[in-house]
């Protein structure tokens, strides 16, 4: 007895299913392969934290006070024949003072110079020991109060740009803690102080992103302060309509491992600690 099994025919609209089932797959194999490798390393393409995700940025921020370590991170040959004084780095520190006088004061103070023969340089580094060394003689001779008072910095070279950073914290006796944050960034290459306007066009970022990302960082810092005072918390007051915040207002900035650093440091002005961080 012969039996006959039944031809096994597809038709196309089958074939077509099956096709696009099988695609689907391919590319969910490949898709899940990629976030596997690159997950965390997209970058956007207006210069959001080149080379560095969203998801490391509060934890940029909570390292920003690791990075003073009052060297200077990279001394690139190149500039060597701008050096004022060769024998030394293109940053150095020049003044550095660990005093400790008990009930008096103490002192943990490390000041930079900046080694460059510049009519501009010359001026920045006497802003230096005016607004920091200065501070540290003063204490010195005042007997009647304890007085803490520290200095570190840091410095990088990028892009053929010098970007120095002073970090400065002081207490003087019955005085609210004070922290003061000065930056200073140079173009190597065309011998001037450069703004922040300068560098994000350096390192291809828009200006409107630069700006949203501050408003957002400065809303939600305002949000914070405003919880906390609800809660019978000394807190600092910002003014979200404040021209601080406007990019062409902005001076203090440090431009450090692909990322800018923008500082708004309310010590410079007023007997306060809080300070807000914005990295672009």
């Amino acid at each position: 007895m012969n039996v006959t099994l039944p031809e096994n025919k597809i038709d196309k609209k089958s074939i077509i299913v099956y096709s696009l089932i099988i695609g689907i797959c391919i590319i969910s194999i490949i898709l899940v392969v990629y976030l596997q490798f690159f997950e965390g390393r997209i970058v956007s393409t207006v210069g959001n934290l080149k080379g560095k995700s969203d998801q490391n940025y509060e934890q940029l921020k909570s390292e920003f006070n690791l990075l003073f370590d009052n060297k200077l991170q990279v001394n690139d040959e190149a500039y060597e024949n701008i050096k004022e004084d060769p024998s030394k780095d293109l940053v150095y520190t020049a003044y550095i003072n660990n005093e400790n006088k008990e009930d008096v004061y103490n002192l943990s103070v490390n000041i930079p110079y900046i080694n460059i023969d510049n009519s501009e340089i010359k001026q920045v580094n006497d802003e230096i020991i005016n607004t920091f060394q200065t501070k540290a003689e003063d204490i010195l001779k005042t007997t009647n109060q304890l007085s803490l008072y520290s200095v570190e910095y840091t410095c990088d070279i990028q892009d053929g740009i010098l970007s120095l950073v002073i970090y400065s914290n002081l207490k003087e006796g019955s005085n609210a803690q004070r922290v003061i944050i000065k930056t200073y960034n140079y173009s190597l290459k065309e011998k001037k102080i450069v703004d922040l306007k300068y560098v994000l066009n350096m390192e291809n970022v828009e200006e409107s992103h630069a700006q949203n990302r501050i408003d957002k960082e400065i809303e939600i810092a305002h949000k914070n302060a405003e919880d906390l005072k609800s809660m019978g918390k000394h807190i600092y007051e910002r003014d979200l309509k404040d021209k601080i915040y406007k990019v062409e207002n902005i001076s203090e900035f440090y431009f450090h491992d692909g990322s800018i650093y923008i500082i708004f440091a309310y010590g410079n002005e007023k007997y306060t600690s809080e300070y807000d961080l914005v990295i672009i």
